[in-house]
């Protein structure tokens, strides 16, 4: 170890430390809450940095800044998805292939149905559950917490927001995308690019 030389600069360090205490420092005002609100949720390969902006962004309101941002991020990663899912969930491949084909077609309300109802199969029914206060997916997290960043994506998911929270008359409308509503047939309007991103 007497070899071992610091990589990085102070300069570096410090800066490294800002980015840590000011996603703490979003986190805390609950931007990762604010944006499930929008309809969005952050996953694991999305930086910190990204994702403090775009906690910033929805504590801001921005929502337009924030769509597009995310609509981008999610078509850039829906090939690579698909590559994982052909590897890891051969049985679900081909349906969510269909579902990217349709949505790269235009055909949102198809993709936005596919989408839904495999990530409902894909979390084996724990993802959209209202009753019970998703006590199962509690259980589950409090199982796999690997480390900070890990266990604030996931505290967003085991909360009951406007995707799975039960359809109501005044969620209709496609500004926010409902699993119960889409699914069960009560709402017609979800077909948009945006709902397909998000779902």
């Amino acid at each position: 170890m007497k070899n071992f030389q610091n990589p990085f600069s102070p300069e570096m360090i410090e800066q490294i430390k800002a980015g840590l205490e000011r996603y703490d420092s979003l986190q805390k005002k609950d931007g990762f809450i604010k944006l499930a609100e929008l309809g969005w949720y952050i996953n694991g390969s999305m930086t910190l940095a990204h994702s403090a902006w775009l906690m910033d962004m929805a504590l801001e309101n921005e929502i337009d800044k924030i769509n597009k941002d995310l609509s981008s991020h999610y078509v850039e990663e829906m090939l690579d998805r698909v590559k994982f899912l052909k590897k890891y969930q051969s049985k679900r491949y081909l349906i969510i292939k269909e579902a990217i084909e349709c949505h790269l077609s235009g055909k949102y309300h198809a993709s936005v149905a596919l989408f839904l109802s495999q990530a409902d199969g894909l979390c084996k029914g724990l993802l959209f559950i209202t009753r019970n206060k998703k006590k199962e997916l509690k259980k589950f997290i409090a199982e796999e917490k690997k480390n900070k960043f890990f266990e604030d994506i996931l505290e967003v998911i085991q909360r009951v927001n406007k995707i799975d929270e039960y359809f109501s008359q005044g969620l209709s409308g496609s500004n926010e995308l409902n699993r119960h509503a889409v699914l069960h047939g009560y709402d017609t309007d979800f077909g948009t690019e945006l709902n397909s991103l998000k779902a």
